[in-house]
């Protein structure tokens, strides 16, 4: 909510800029103040637009409140607290003939099943005000005026989903800590059995002769670990896939956000009705006639100019939500989290020629 709160306040800070340079036309070349003025009704648009569809979403959380309420709390308390303790104690009773480590996965499986238990605890004290924060989110959306609108409500329902999700956050921040240092712990043996040591100064492998309590003292530590790893490994990999599916759902709704806080609607629509008011160049052609007559013809901007910031965009989402990447992160053992929203944020104030897509 308070990012988009500072996006609000910055396109209302870019439209009060772009308000005094427009009327006293202190640009001189026509291209740039072409794309200033584009991008300027853009914005207009945009926040309208938000505010039109937010008041059409809001009105119907408003009149729905109950049943989405309803909805929302039985799947919550299904799908985030009665699942996963089923999915526990699962796990904790030697499943599909995996057998697991007993006195770990009692503490692992107890441990969770409490903390679980204890935002579920949580979460049923929410329940019964979710119809009166449902009808406050459509009050906001429909109301909210330009701090309202479909993109505060976007933000106020992944505000809402972290709320819903913080014991799985937890759960994983846990399960995480301890992979990633059986990783580092299993590297570390593998350093010693090869006769190797790892420099801190020169940040290098270097060779090293080990004596022989410290093979034996590696040896036990290995076996521990070889022991514990799989129960380790399992309940890492649960939490691991259900943090995935929350970063996929807060990724939908960051691109939903990105989309309407960014979209260049009035730009395409003056690029299908009205191709000559956005000039990206001039070309020339023939005439039909007899004689060869060169007419001087203007070029628009090509969709690519219009939607770059839609292709940087994609590019980041790409690179950042790659499934190898995940998979590779999951397995090292890396800390998973959502795109910062700043990084998907486009930036109208710095740019005037977010159109054409070229510096002024």
């Amino acid at each position: 909510m308070i990012q988009q709160l500072d996006v609000r306040a910055e396109q209302a800070l870019f439209l009060a800029s772009e308000v005094v340079a427009l009327s006293e036309k202190t640009e001189d070349s026509l291209a740039i103040y072409s794309a200033r003025y584009t991008n300027f009704f853009n914005m207009i648009w945009l926040i309208l637009n938000d505010i039109t569809i937010g008041y059409a979403f809001g009105t119907f959380l408003y009149e729905n409140a109950e049943f989405l309420a309803n909805l929302i709390s039985g799947s919550a308390q299904n799908m985030l607290i009665d699942w996963v303790i089923w999915v526990l104690r699962w796990l904790d009773s030697w499943p599909a003939g995996l057998k697991l480590n007993t006195e770990l996965s009692w503490f692992y499986s107890h441990t969770l099943i409490d903390l679980v238990s204890v935002w579920g605890r949580v979460l049923q004290q929410i329940f019964p005000c979710l119809p009166t924060i449902i009808q406050a989110f459509g009050l906001i959306s429909s109301f909210g005026g330009i701090v309202g609108g479909l993109t505060m409500m976007l933000s106020l329902f992944c505000d809402l989903l972290a709320v819903f999700t913080v014991h799985i956050y937890v759960c994983y921040v846990m399960t995480n800590a301890v992979y990633a240092r059986a990783l580092r712990t299993a590297g570390s043996l593998w350093n010693l059995f090869r006769g190797k040591r790892y420099n801190v100064l020169r940040n290098r492998t270097d060779s090293w002769e080990y004596e022989i309590d410290q093979l034996l003292f590696g040896t036990i530590l290995f076996t521990l670990l070889a022991f514990l790893f799989p129960t380790i490994l399992a309940y890492y990999s649960l939490f691991a896939l259900m943090r995935l599916g929350t970063i996929v759902v807060q990724a939908t709704l960051e691109t939903q956000l990105a989309f309407m806080n960014h979209f260049p609607l009035f730009a395409l629509m003056l690029r299908v009705k009205d191709p000559w008011r956005l000039p990206g160049g001039v070309y020339f052609s023939h005439s039909a006639d007899k004689e060869t007559v060169l007419i001087l013809k203007n070029q628009p901007v090509p969709l690519s100019n219009i939607f770059f910031q839609y292709i940087q965009l994609w590019s980041r989402l790409a690179s950042h939500y790659n499934p190898l990447r995940l998979l590779k992160c999951v397995f090292a053992g890396a800390f998973l989290s959502p795109i910062p929203r700043y990084e998907i944020r486009y930036n109208k104030i710095h740019d005037g020629n977010a159109v054409t897509g070229k510096d002024t």
